[in-house]
C-alpha cells in the first residue's frame, strides 16, 4: 500500500470516528426522556480505597477490580506532580526513568521498559476517557485533577485497549455552574548534602464560571513550573577552542604556526579539562595534534526546568434533556535541560576507565587515596599488580554504594535541551435515556518533541545523540449500559472503541567516528467490540462476566544511513531500510464470582484473558521482517484472581487483600543490546512467564468515637505486597568479539530469572492526624514512607551483560536498585472555617536524603561503560492556596 492511499485511509477512519458522537446523538435523542444528573466527582472526598468498579463512575465493571485511587486533595498532600509520582504510595507499582519525557510502567511486575517513540505501554493512561498512547505524552504534568485511580492486573473487557498489565485512569475537574475557584503556589529547595540547593516554584490556577443559566458552564485552570539547575558539569568552563592549550607532537614542536606554538603543551593533562581524552590515532600510529573538544561556554548546572499547561472545558447541560456534554482544548510544553547521571567505567573491573580511557574525577580522587597505601603495602608489585589491586578495592566499595560520593556532580561535553509541545481536543458526553444511558469518549492528541542530550554522559564524543519525533492520535468509543433487560435485573453494556495514530521519528547519534541517521513511521489502526454483564442469581451470589474483541494493524517503515564524521578516518557509508505490516487480533475477557458473607466482609474469584498487540524495533533497520528481531509477537497473559474485603469495628477498621497468579505467552521483554558496533533497543519475546503474590491493605481510624472531636481523626494506611516472578523460557543469542577468534555468537539464557523491575517485597503507608484547634483552624501532621526490596533493571537479575563465556561480570541487582527506604513528611494548617479561604502547608520530602537509582543500564560490551540516573534528593517546600 502507498503512501497516499495510507492517508487516505487514515483521513475516512479519522472522519468516521469524529462523527460518530454525532451520529449518536442523531438516534438518541428522540427518545431522551430523563434528566442527567449533574455529573459529580467520583472521587470526591475518597482518601484511598479499593475500587468497586474501574474507576470511571458511568460505566460498568466487575466489582473485584483492584485498585488504589486518590482524590486531588492525596495528591497534592504526596506532591504528586505528574503520573511518575505516584509509584511510592502504590506497592507493586514501579515507574523508570531515563529521559524528560518517556516513562515505563510495572504493574504486580508487569510492564514494557522501552522510551522509544513508538513504545506501546501494557499500563495505558486514560485522561478523561481519552488513551495518552503515544509514549511522549504520558508524563504531562498533572494539574486540576478530580482523581486518579490505577487499575491493578489485565483489563480483558471494556475499552481498554493493550491494558495486559493494568491501566491509569485520570479525571480533570469538571465545570460547574457557579463562579469558584482556587489559586496555588508552591516553593521548594533542595536541601542536600551532594546536590547544589537549587530553588523551585510552581503556580497552578483553576476558575469556574456559568456562561448561561445552569445550562452551560466554563473552567479555565492552568500550571506553570520553573525548576533551577542542580546537577553539577564539570566540563562547565568559558575557554573558547581558540584559547585553549593545543596538545602535540614533540617533533611538530618547530613547524607551529605563532598563535599555536604558544599553546602547545606535551601532556594530556595540561590539555584536558575535565578529563576527555583527544589522542586518538590516525593509520600511521601516530598521535594526532588536538585541543580539547569539550564545547565552550558550558552552564556549570544543568537540570533547569520550564513547563507550563492550560486547559478550556465547556459543560452543556439541556435541561429536560438528560445529556451532559464536556468539552476540552488543552495545551502543554516543556522546555528543559536533558537528563543527566553518572558513567562508571568497568575496563579492569568496575569503577575502572571506559573504553575512551574516562574514568569519574570522584572515583579517580579515591583511586589516588588508595593506591599509594597498596604501594607502600606491596614495595616490590609491578605496576600492573598495584593497579589491579587498587581497582579491586574501588570496584568492592561501590558494589557496596553503588554510587559515589557526588552522585549529581558528572563531566558531559555536550549536554542539551529537551522540547515538547503537546495538543489535546476531547469530548465526553453522557446520554440518560429511559433504559439504558450512552456515554461517548472521543479526542485528537498530537504532540512535537526535540530532544539533545550527552547520551554517554561522559566528556569523550562516544555516542551523543539527537532527534525529532511527533506523532498524532485520533479516538472515539461509545458504551451503552444499563440495568435490566426487559424483567431481568441484568446489568449489562456493550460498546465499541477505534483509534488511528501516525508516529514519525528521526534519531541522529554519532558512534565514535561515524553518525548513524534511523528514521521510521509507524501507523497503528486499532477497534475492538466489547459487552459485559453483571447479574445478582442469588441475594448474596454475583456473577459478572464480559468479553472483548481486539484488532490492531501496523504499518511500519525504518530506513538507516551511515556516514562518517568529515574530520575522521572512517571510510563507512552504508544506507538501507526495510518495511512491514502485521495485522493481530485476539477474544479477550474475564469471569468474575463475588460472596457477600454479610454486609462488611465480601470474597470474590476472577479469570482474566489479556492480550497485548505485536511491537516494531526501530533500530533494526533491516530486519522489519525478521520475526524475533525486527518485531516481536503479541503477548497473552491468563490471570486468577482471588481476593477479599471487609470492615470492622463500626467501620474504624477497613481493608482488603488479594493473591494473583499470571501466566504469560510471548511476554514483550526490553532488552538494551550491545555490540562492537552499537547499541541496539529491541522488544523480545520471552515464550513463558509467570508470576504470582498477595496484596493487602487496612485502614485505621483507632480514636473515632474514642476521643475528643477535636483529636479523633487519626487514619493510618498501610499497603503491602508481595511479588515472585521469573522467565520460564527465555533464550536469546548476542554476538561477541573473542580476540583472534573473531565475532562469535554467544547463546544467553534468561530462564529462571526475575522479571524486570519486579522487587520480592515493598511496603508503604501514611499516617495523617487532623487536629481541630478551635479558632486557631486545624493543623495536620502527615507522615509517609515507602520502601522497596532488591530491584532488578535487567533481565539477568541486575547482573548486567554476559561475556563471551556466557558469564555474567557484575553480581545481583547492581543494574538496579538495592533495599532503599523514601521518607516524606508534611504539616498542613486551615483557618476555622476551610471552606472558601486558604491553606498553608509546610513539607519535606526524602528526609533521610536517601540515594537510590531511576534506572541504570549496562553497556560494557559496547563501551566499557554503565550509566546511572539517580533518584531525586532531599527537598523541602511551601505551598499557599486559596480558594474562593
Amino acid at each position: 500500500m502507498n503512501d497516499r492511499s495510507h492517508t487516505t485511509e487514515a483521513k475516512s477512519k479519522m472522519l468516521v470516528v469524529l462523527l460518530l458522537p454525532i451520529i449518536l446523538i442523531a438516534f438518541a435523542e428522540p427518545a431522551i426522556a430523563q434528566e442527567t444528573a449533574v455529573g459529580d466527582d467520583p472521587f470526591a472526598g475518597v482518601e484511598e480505597m479499593i475500587v468497586t468498579g474501574d474507576g470511571k463512575a458511568e460505566l460498568l465493571a466487575p466489582s473485584n477490580t483492584q485498585a488504589i485511587s486518590f482524590d486531588s486533595g492525596d495528591l497534592e498532600a504526596y506532591g504528586v506532580e505528574d503520573i511518575g509520582d505516584i509509584a511510592a504510595q502504590v506497592p507493586n507499582l514501579e515507574i523508570r526513568s531515563a529521559n524528560s519525557t518517556n516513562a515505563s510502567f510495572f504493574v504486580r511486575g508487569v510492564g514494557l521498559q522501552d522510551f522509544g517513540a513508538n513504545a506501546s505501554s501494557s499500563v495505558p493512561i486514560f485522561q478523561d476517557g481519552v488513551p495518552r498512547n503515544p509514549s511522549a505524552t504520558q508524563l504531562t504534568g498533572l494539574y486540576d485533577v478530580g482523581g486518579l485511580s490505577v487499575l491493578k492486573g489485565p483489563q480483558g473487557s471494556g475499552n481498554f485497549r493493550n491494558a495486559s498489565a493494568g491501566a491509569f485512569i485520570v479525571l480533570t475537574t469538571k465545570p460547574e455552574p457557579e463562579f469558584s475557584g482556587f489559586a496555588k503556589t508552591t516553593i521548594k529547595k533542595i536541601v542536600s548534602v551532594d546536590a547544589h540547593d537549587a530553588n523551585s516554584y510552581n503556580m497552578e490556577m483553576a476558575m469556574n464560571m456559568p456562561v448561561y443559566e445552569d445550562i452551560i458552564s466554563a473552567r479555565i485552570s492552568a500550571r506553570y513550573s520553573h525548576d533551577n539547575p542542580f546537577f553539577e558539569n564539570g566540563c562547565a568552563n568559558r575557554k573558547p577552542f581558540s584559547a585553549r592549550p593545543v596538545y602535540v607532537r614533540r617533533q611538530d614542536l618547530n613547524n607551529l604556526p605563532p598563535d599555536t606554538a604558544s599553546r602547545a603543551v606535551r601532556t594530556l593533562d595540561e590539555a584536558r579539562l575535565c578529563g576527555e581524552t583527544f589522542n586518538r590515532r590516525d593509520p600511521t600510529g601516530l598521535i594526532r595534534t588536538g585541543i580539547s573538544p569539550v564545547t565552550p561556554f558550558l552552564k556549570k548546572y544543568l537540570g533547569e526546568v520550564d513547563d507550563y499547561g492550560a486547559r478550556v472545558q465547556f459543560r452543556i447541560q439541556p435541561p429536560d434533556s438528560g445529556m451532559d456534554w464536556v468539552f476540552r482544548a488543552e495545551l502543554s510544553r516543556l522546555n528543559q535541560d536533558s537528563n543527566v547521571g553518572q558513567v562508571f567505567g568497568t575496563a579492569r573491573g568496575l569503577g575502572g576507565f571506559d573504553s575512551s580511557q574516562y574514568r569519574d574525577s570522584d572515583i579517580q580522587a579515591r583511586y589516588d587515596q588508595i593506591e599509594p597505601r597498596i604501594r607502600a603495602a606491596n614495595p616490590g608489585g609491578s605496576v600492573a599488580t598495584i593497579r589491579t589491586l587498587t581497582n579491586q578495592i574501588i570496584g568492592r566499595e561501590l558494589l557496596l554504594n553503588p554510587l559515589d560520593e557526588h552522585p549529581y556532580r558528572g563531566d558531559f561535553d555536550r549536554p542539551g535541551k529537551t522540547i515538547r509541545d503537546t495538543h489535546e481536543a476531547s469530548t465526553t458526553g453522557l446520554i440518560e435515556l429511559e433504559d439504558m444511558s450512552i456515554e461517548i469518549n472521543a479526542g485528537y492528541l498530537d504532540y512535537r518533541l526535540s530532544a539533545r542530550a550527552d547520551t554517554d554522559l561522559s566528556p569523550n564524543v562516544r555516542f551523543p545523540s539527537s532527534g525529532n519525533n511527533q506523532a498524532w492520535e485520533v479516538y472515539g468509543d461509545f458504551t451503552v449500559s444499563g440495568e435490566a433487560i426487559g424483567d431481568l435485573p441484568l446489568v449489562w453494556d456493550v460498546g465499541a472503541y477505534s483509534m488511528i495514530e501516525n508516529v514519525e521519528a528521526t534519531q541522529q547519534q554519532q558512534v565514535f567516528e561515524t553518525v548513524r541517521v534511523n528514521t521510521f513511521t509507524q501507523e497503528i489502526y486499532s477497534f475492538g467490540l466489547f459487552a459485559e454483564g453483571e447479574y445478582e442469581f442469588l441475594e448474596a451470589f454475583t456473577l459478572s462476566g464480559g468479553i472483548r474483541y481486539n484488532w490492531e494493524r501496523k504499518d511500519f517503515t525504518v530506513q538507516t544511513d551511515r556516514l562518517p564524521q568529515p574530520d575522521s578516518f572512517s571510510q563507512e557509508v552504508f544506507s538501507g531500510g526495510s518495511e512491514n505490516q502485521r495485522t493481530w487480533d485476539a477474544l479477550t475477557g474475564f469471569m468474575n464470582v463475588r460472596y457477600d458473607f454479610t454486609e462488611e466482609i465480601g470474597a470474590y474469584m476472577k479469570y482474566t484473558r489479556g492480550f497485548k498487540a505485536g511491537h516494531f524495533n526501530p533500530s533494526r533497520p533491516l530486519d522489519a521482517k525478521v520475526p524475533g528481531k525486527g518485531y516481536a509477537d503479541p503477548e497473552q497473559i491468563d490471570s486468577f484472581e482471588v481476593g477479599v474485603d471487609f470492615s470492622a469495628w463500626d467501620s474504624r477498621i477497613s481493608g482488603a487483600g488479594a493473591f494473583f497468579f499470571y501466566n504469560y505467552k510471548n511476554y514483550q521483554v526490553f532488552r538494551l543490546t550491545t555490540t562492537q558496533e552499537g547499541v541496539f533497543r529491541s522488544i523480545e519475546n520471552a515464550k513463558s512467564a509467570r508470576n504470582y503474590g498477595a496484596e493487602v491493605e487496612l485502614s485505621v481510624t483507632p480514636l473515632e468515637g474514642y476521643a475528643p472531636e477535636a483529636i479523633e481523626g487519626l487514619r493510618i494506611n498501610l499497603r503491602g505486597a508481595l511479588l515472585k516472578t521469573n522467565f520460564v523460557n527465555f533464550a536469546v543469542a548476542e554476538s561477541r568479539s573473542l580476540g583472534s577468534v573473531g565475532v562469535i555468537g554467544v547463546p544467553i539464557n534468561y530462564s529462571g530469572n526475575p522479571l524486570l523491575n519486579a522487587p520480592t517485597l515493598s511496603v508503604s503507608g501514611t499516617i495523617s492526624w487532623p487536629l481541630l484547634l478551635g479558632r486557631f483552624g486545624t493543623l495536620t501532621p502527615q507522615y509517609d514512607f515507602s520502601w522497596s526490596d532488591d530491584v532488578p533493571f535487567d533481565p539477568n537479575n541486575g547482573r548486567g551483560e554476559l561475556n563471551p563465556n556466557g558469564e555474567s561480570v557484575f553480581p545481583n541487582f547492581l543494574v538496579g536498585n538495592r533495599a532503599y527506604i523514601l521518607h516524606n513528611v508534611r504539616l498542613n494548617w486551615d483557618p476555622p472555617g476551610g471552606e472558601g479561604q486558604f491553606s498553608v502547608a509546610g513539607w519535606c520530602r526524602n528526609i533521610a536524603d536517601e540515594r537510590y537509582k531511576t534506572f541504570s543500564v549496562d553497556l560494557n560490551t559496547f563501551a566499557q561503560s554503565q550509566l546511572i540516573y539517580v533518584g531525586a534528593p532531599r527537598t523541602c517546600g511551601a505551598d499557599v492556596r486559596f480558594n474562593f
